[in-house]
Parts: C-alpha cells; structure tokens; sequence
C-alpha cells in the first residue's frame, strides 16, 4: 500500500512557531525598551530640573537688584544648559508662585509669557517652568512597528529670599573674608587662580589662601583705609558688620594673612556656620554701582575692590591660617600652605526661599544676600 505525509500540519506549526517568535522578540522588546524609557525619563527629569534651575537663577540675579538682567539672558540660560545636559527643550515659560494655604507648599502660578520672547523681566516673574523631552530608536520594539520612544517631563524652580540662610540659633556671623564664586587653587607659585568649575555643595572642601594677589581670597577692610591685622582679628572676634549687596567693596589684603591673632579669632567659629561674601569681579578702582570693571583697571597687586553678588554660609572645620600646613592645605602640587575648610550649607542657588514682595517705588531695593532657588515640581 502506497503512503501518503500530509505535509499541512507542520507547515501550519512552523507558521505558529514563527509567530510566537515575533510575538516573544516583541514582548521581550518592549520590557527593554520600556526599561530604557524609564531610564530616559529620568535623565530628561534631571535635565528638566536643571534648565528650570538655570532659568530662575537668571531672574534671580533681576529681584536681587542687577537691573541689566533682560529675557534675553533668561533665554540663553535655559537655551545653554539644554545643550549641556541633552535635552530638547519643548517649552520654556515665566512663573509666579502662591504658598498652599493647607501645606504651605510652594504652588506655581503661570504669567501666561514664554521665556525668549524678547522684553524686559515680566512684572510679578519669580521663577521658570520648562518642558523638556528626550526621544531614543528602539532595539527590538521596532519589531512590532515602534520606531522609537520619547519622554516628556517638566520642571518649576522659583526664586525668593532664603527663609534660613543659616541653622535656628546659630549665630552665623558675617566675617571679612570672601571666597570666589568658582572654585580657586594656587598655581604651584603661590598665586591664586581662579577655575570655571562652581563650588561642589555636596562635599567637605579645601579653600587654598594663596599669595596675596587679586582674585583669590580677600580680607575685607570694612572700613579704609584704616586697617591692619589688629582690626581684622578685631572683627573676626567680634563681627558687627552689615552690607547690603550686590555692590563693589574695598578688599585691602587678598590671599595668605599669615598672623597668630587672626588665626586664634578664626578657632572660635570652628563647627559652626559662617556668612561669607562671594565675588565674581576684581577692579583696582571702584567702577560703582554694578557695573563691571573696565579691561584697563584689571588688578595686579592685592589691594582691589571686589564685586559682591551674594552671601553664602560656610560651615566650618579647619583653620590654617599662621605657619605652613601645606600637608592639609596642598591639593595635587598647587603649593597652598594654608587654607579653610569645610562645605557650603546655603548659597544664592540653593535653599527653600521665602514668599518674595517686590518692592513699590518708594522703597529701598531688595537686599540680596539670602536669595536662592528652589526646585517645586
């Protein structure tokens, strides 16, 4: 008898076998690339909170008093750390802000006004929200016809005075010593030279005093053109001084003030936070107001005028200050042989700020020091 293979079913299994291939890739595809999604989202959540950031630290230079600040640079701030941090930026717009009256927490109220829209700082504009998105092909999703995956997430940051620059009950005395804004070393020559990179907030540092030379750390004579060594222990012993910033200050001895009284009024503040003035300028004239120091009138010596932006709080550990401590104060052979340290607790960037009210035309302009930005949403 002749037999015969009836060859349909196995076709019909390998077509059944080839289906659930597709259909496992396809499952496995998306579990990755859904877990690749969610690791894009939060980097394009990083992103979103650090161009809202950029944005409000912007505005905040406005309220605190430079009168220069314009959208424009509102705009290229938010523009600037989208490239930095990779995101694309779908949106970018102006924010008031309210305080819960349940939580008290800070709930965004939107102006209605894009950033970049060309003008001055819209009246009643004390912050930025941005929505940002980052878009990644697929692996095996594509599989299924889904060619690539996108995350969108947005961001707020406000601005407004700090509520406590400084711990409850801690004294935090203002000190006539200023740090830079960027990070500073010494050259391997004992001169000062200044970085780019900001101060890590995050970690115990060491802040070099270098020789004395214009932009490294200054003593602050607060009354010149008297001064000298007595006076300046005077004031670190006993701080009594007010300033209100930003505003250009007389800074008569920047870098290494080598003296035993110093020192000794300096130990009293160890562990505790200090209030510091930061500089972003040196000048051997007073350009006044705010403006910035003509190219001719760069510093060479140590008596300078320094441009003070803001305030900080320093907590304070170490004081090498009289004799040579190059084995505490000496980071990668920059020669420093004595120094400070300790770590930011507050800055101009950083805190929970306080409801800002913008000031009516009769009143004196805000003080600046204890501004600072928040990230709400």
């Amino acid at each position: 008898m002749k037999r015969t293979v009836d060859t349909s079913q196995s076709g019909q299994t390998m077509v059944m076998v080839a289906l659930g291939l597709v259909a496992l890739v396809a499952m496995v595809g998306v579990v990755i690339d859904v877990g690749m999604l969610w690791g894009s989202n939060r980097d394009s959540q990083n992103g979103s909170d650090s161009i809202a950031h950029a944005g409000a630290s912007v505005v905040m230079e406005y309220l605190a008093g430079d009168a220069t600040i314009t959208d424009s640079d509102v705009s290229a701030a938010v523009t600037a750390m989208a490239v930095e941090v990779g995101v694309d930026l779908e949106s970018a717009e102006y924010v008031s802000y309210v305080p819960d009256p349940d939580t008290g927490d800070l709930e965004p109220v939107p102006l209605g006004i894009d950033v970049g829209y060309g003008g001055t700082i819209p009246p009643g504009a004390q912050g930025v929200e941005v929505l940002t998105s980052r878009t990644n092909d697929t692996l095996l999703a594509q599989v299924v016809g889904v060619m690539e995956l996108k995350a969108t997430t947005d961001a707020v940051a406000v601005t407004g005075p700090l509520e406590q620059p400084c711990p409850e009950g801690s004294p935090c005395p203002l000190l006539p010593v200023t740090f830079p804004n960027t990070q500073v070393t010494c050259d391997g020559q004992n001169k000062a030279e200044r970085t780019d990179l900001p101060w890590d907030l995050e970690a115990d540092l060491i802040v070099p005093l270098c020789g004395n030379f214009a932009g490294g750390v200054g003593w602050i004579d607060w009354s010149p053109p008297a001064g000298g060594e007595s006076e300046l222990a005077d004031e670190i012993c006993n701080p009594d001084t007010e300033i209100t910033l930003p505003d250009w200050f007389f800074v008569t001895a920047t870098g290494n003030t080598n003296g035993e009284q110093v020192q000794t009024c300096f130990e009293q503040w160890l562990n505790m936070p200090i209030l510091i003035p930061l500089f972003d300028d040196v000048c051997r004239i007073d350009p006044m107001e705010n403006n910035p120091c003509p190219p001719d009138e760069i510093p060479t010596g140590q008596e300078s005028w320094y441009h003070f932006p803001t305030y900080a709080s320093f907590y304070l550990t170490g004081v090498y200050i009289q004799g040579n401590h190059s084995d505490v104060c000496e980071v990668g052979g920059n020669g420093a042989t004595s120094c400070f340290t300790g770590r930011f607790v507050d800055t101009a960037g950083t805190g929970s700020v306080g409801q800002y009210i913008p000031p009516g035309p009769d009143d004196e302009p805000p003080i600046s020091q204890f501004f600072g930005v928040q990230l709400i949403r």
